[in-house]
């Protein structure tokens, strides 16, 4: 019987995969959680600047999604000095070992920006630059439509953020990231990292415990017969 139990298991943990694997998102040797990719932005110029400097792999303007969903597909080119996008996230970002999240970037020699967080999506703390020597090339090329003209050819870049470095404690949550223009930053996303650690979707859980379930019936009626 044990052995039935360990092979059923299994098997729902086989078909479960495809499903887990959903849960995160692959650029380069970086993993990203799918569900980290920020829900709102905030603009402190009204995204002037992103309304006439949208990134977009199919040639349209992104709308009001210029920094969300979880993919690399869209940005926002030439964000200039002290202009400001603030990301919310519905799953915060949790401080744990190593690096947290990453700010994907079209990289070029003048992206160096701001970066401050919050805890509670709404105030933020002080500040800190980012420079644009700390960027590690993903050997991932992107061929964006600038505001309308293009594609032109992108290389993207990961900035990696261990958050205990600005002084947040283990397993002390972020729920909002702001983004400052120095120079010209080409912003693609920021996101938190996967960590390796697979978050089961609802239908993994429910395929789970139906396969669990009918293992626990079957075992009854043998019991019973």
């Amino acid at each position: 019987m044990l052995r039935r139990l360990a092979r059923a298991v299994a098997f729902c943990a086989l078909i479960a995969a495809p499903q887990l694997a959903q849960s995160q998102v692959v650029l380069g040797s970086y993993t990203f959680n799918n569900s980290q990719f920020g829900n709102s932005v905030l603009a402190s110029d009204g995204f002037a600047s992103a309304a006439s400097n949208w990134l977009n792999l199919v040639d349209a303007d992104p709308g009001n999604s210029y920094l969300l969903g979880a993919n690399f597909d869209y940005g926002i080119a030439n964000i200039g000095l002290s202009v400001s996008y603030a990301i919310g996230y519905n799953t915060p970002i949790v401080n744990g070992a190593g690096d947290d999240f990453g700010i994907v970037v079209a990289r070029y020699s003048s992206d160096a920006f701001g970066i401050s967080f919050s805890t509670d999506g709404i105030n933020y703390g002080a500040g800190s630059t980012i420079a644009a020597a700390t960027g590690v090339n993903t050997g991932a090329v992107r061929s964006f439509f600038y505001n309308g003209t293009g594609p032109y050819g992108s290389t993207l870049f990961v900035h990696s953020v261990d958050l205990s470095d600005y002084g947040f404690g283990n397993g002390a949550t972020v729920s909002g990231i702001q983004i400052t223009g120095e120079r010209e930053l080409d912003l693609i996303r920021v996101a938190g990292f996967g960590n390796g650690t697979v978050v089961p979707e609802p239908g993994t859980y429910a395929l789970l415990a139906a396969g669990l379930a009918g293992i626990a019936i079957a075992a009854r009626r043998r019991r019973n017969a």
